[in-house]
């Protein structure tokens, strides 16, 4: 009979660690999609979707008004490439530094910028999701 709680008791463990495990997964999914999302709406100009979409609220007007200021200098991105990703699940944060390909109108030079992204995951009853805690880059 002893041996039958131990086996229970074991299976028990295994499980609450295995869901443990399964929500963490789950939040770096998360991440990983909403970082290519992110990055995927500003390649294609469309920074004021990824504003409202994945910045958070208190930095969401500034953002704006970069990505208005940014449109209207004619800054096209051509390319991004994501260079390193740093997920930190006991704080529930992460720093993505990426690379835009880039130019701006009247000028067809290709430049290259280091865009660094601070993200922090959210688990409230209003919101759950990452959001974006730095803003744009300086296009030059």
């Amino acid at each position: 009979m002893k041996r039958y709680y131990r086996y229970v008791v074991a299976v028990c463990c295994l499980m609450v660690c295995s869901c443990a495990y399964t929500k963490e997964i789950k939040i770096r999914e998360e991440f990983d999609q909403s970082v290519k999302g992110y990055n995927k709406m500003l390649r294609w100009r469309d920074m004021e979707s990824a504003g409202i979409i994945y910045m958070d609220p208190e930095l969401r007007d500034a953002f704006m008004k970069t990505a208005q200021d940014i449109k209207k200098r004619g800054v096209t991105i051509t390319g991004y490439r994501i260079l390193t990703t740093e997920y930190t699940p006991e704080k529930n944060s992460a720093e993505v530094v990426a690379e835009f390909d880039y130019y701006a109108l009247p000028s067809n030079r290709i430049k290259t910028l280091t865009y660094r992204q601070n993200w922090s995951y959210l688990d409230t009853e209003e919101k759950k999701g990452w959001q974006l805690k730095s803003g744009l880059p300086a296009f030059e």
